[in-house]
Order: structure tokens, then sequence, then C-alpha cells
């Protein structure tokens, strides 16, 4: 099983109070949530291999080449964004900094 965490800044200054929004998502190999259509399946797919990890993942990150492309904003589009959790949180990295608004998907997609 995997989870994927995205973090989106805002452009310009954040009337919110946020300065940022992140999205937690839940990927299974053996557990996915029942349902998840055959179309979604393809958009994932094709959202991770457009990673390239073969290419992409030398020791030296100064070193590994980068993708042109990833279709996240298919993948984003195919999310079931009416069954999640959100709270008010911090980003998972030190120093840790607040006001990050979390969404964390219920549905947990095959991959």
């Amino acid at each position: 099983d995997i989870e994927m965490h995205t973090v989106h800044l805002p452009v310009g200054d954040s009337k919110s109070g946020f300065m940022a929004a992140a999205m937690g998502i839940m990927f299974s190999v053996d557990k996915p949530t029942p349902g998840v259509s055959a179309s979604d399946v393809a958009i994932i797919d094709e959202f991770f291999e457009a990673l390239q990890w073969d290419k992409t993942s030398a020791k030296d990150s100064e070193t590994a080449p980068l993708v042109e492309k990833v279709p996240y904003g298919q993948l984003m589009m195919m999310f079931d964004m009416r069954n999640r959790w959100t709270y008010k949180g911090s980003v998972t990295t030190p120093p840790c900094k607040q006001n990050v608004y979390w969404n964390v998907l219920k549905t947990i997609y095959p991959i």
C-alpha cells in the first residue's frame, strides 16, 4: 500500500489564511475500495507510468532526468472529492509549517 501527499501552494497572497492545501491519496495493490471503474484505473496507471521511475530514481537527484509532463490534472479530476476528510494541520516535513488545509480521500484506489 502507498499513500501519496501533494501540496498545493497559492499563487500570490492567500486570503484564506492557509499557506497551502494538501491532498492525501491512498492506493493499494490488493485491497482497494470496490467499484473504481476501469477508466479510472487507466488514468491511475497513466499517471504512475508517466513518472518514469526507471529513469528518474537516480541516487543523485541533481543528475536524475526530469519528467517533462505528468498527467496530474486527469488524476485529480477523477478523484471522489465528496468522500474525504478535511482538517487544518501542517506539512509533514520539518519545520512542519502550520495552516495547511488537508483533504484526505476516503477511497483507496487500485495501483
